[in-house]
């Protein structure tokens, strides 16, 4: 089955994650096994719901948290693949 790299970008998410006030944004990356870019993008997102770290209590929770995917491009599973978990998080300008 393929392997793809999906470039993921969360935008507007509650500070609380990280211990902000402000909104926070993220940047992850997830490689994904599926039999074209459509699932890829589906696998990757039910994934991302059930990561911890995006666990946002109910009362922190917004409307304006969303997730976008700025690439899903298929790769070499042989040479190119990372973790399978992490996140870059940045203040966000919401």
């Amino acid at each position: 089955m393929p392997l793809f790299r999906c470039s993921i970008c969360g935008e507007s998410f509650p500070g609380i994650l990280v211990g902000q006030n402000a909104p926070v944004g993220f940047y992850a990356t997830r490689f994904i096994e599926a039999a074209s870019p459509e699932e890829a993008e589906a696998i990757a997102m039910e994934r991302l719901r059930a990561e911890p770290t995006l666990d946002v209590p109910a009362g922190f929770r917004t409307e304006d948290a969303r997730v976008l995917f700025e690439a899903i491009v298929e790769v070499n599973p042989h040479t190119e693949r990372g973790p399978e978990s992490g996140f870059s998080f940045f203040i966000s300008g919401s």
